[in-house]
């Protein structure tokens, strides 16, 4: 089970994974947590990302059709939590809490970052069957300090579970981004993994990915090189077999 910020990153971060254990056979959901419908009125942040992935009148209804052809792709279930993402988030007086492009990116210290909306996180993945009945739960590091990972993060921290029952992902595209270099030595939590796979889960996984075009103008600097560019770093990753990383808390 994989706990996903927004609808593309289980896909970005943990497809080939995915694609090989719908392949094994093993039942596989993920668990998207801000797919909520945003409410007017929108802040200026929440305008300019319609406007530059072009889903200005129904800007959540076209990203979870994509998302559905993603999972369909790959062979695995989805569930989606409806909450707010933070281009959309208000405080009680109804101030936008993220209201520039800027402001979803964290930081500094990231400890009391919304405490509320953590605990509320934490409560609702501890009552979610497909958490509870899960041998594994995949759930994002961080990287990259977007508000929304950061959140989910920490709401993952408080699962009460075994340690190696659950299993950190790092998500792309930000380990590629060069402004997010040497993230590592500041959030990289214990032991990696390496899981590599093959050229057919692979493919899998760039053909998913594809299906986000929405997405595709916002989260890559070259849009039509992103096949090559996550695969050089994959192969790299995998001394020459495409690879995700993965990491164990100690």
């Amino acid at each position: 089970m994989v706990l996903s910020p927004h609808l593309d990153d289980a896909v970005l971060s943990c497809g080939a994974l995915l694609s090989s254990c719908a392949e094994w056979g093993s039942r596989v959901t993920t668990v998207t947590v801000f797919n909520g419908m945003p409410e007017s009125p929108l802040s200026e942040a929440a305008l300019s990302f319609h406007e530059s992935i072009g889903l200005t009148d129904d800007p959540m209804g076209p990203r979870e059709a994509e998302d559905d052809r993603a999972h369909g792709l790959l062979g695995v279930g989805s569930t989606r939590l409806g909450m707010p993402e933070a281009l959309y988030r208000c405080d009680a007086s109804g101030r936008h809490l993220y209201p520039h492009d800027q402001d979803i990116f964290v930081s500094g210290p990231t400890g009391d970052l919304e405490p509320e909306l953590t605990a509320r996180l934490a409560a609702a993945f501890s009552a979610l069957p497909a958490v509870q009945e899960a041998d594994l739960v995949l759930a994002p590091l961080g990287v990259g300090r977007h508000a929304d990972h950061v959140l989910v993060a920490a709401a993952a921290r408080r699962l009460d579970r075994p340690r190696d029952s659950v299993l950190w992902y790092e998500e792309l595209p930000y380990i590629l981004y060069d402004h997010c270099a040497g993230w590592e030595a500041e959030i990289a939590p214990g032991t990696p993994l390496i899981s590599r796979y093959s050229r057919e889960n692979w493919e899998r996984k760039l053909d998913a990915i594809d299906c986000y075009a929405s997405q595709h103008p916002i989260l890559w600097f070259e849009p039509d090189s992103r096949r090559e560019e996550i695969t050089a770093h994959a192969t790299a990753l995998g001394g020459g077999t495409p690879a995700e990383r993965y990491w164990w808390r100690p």
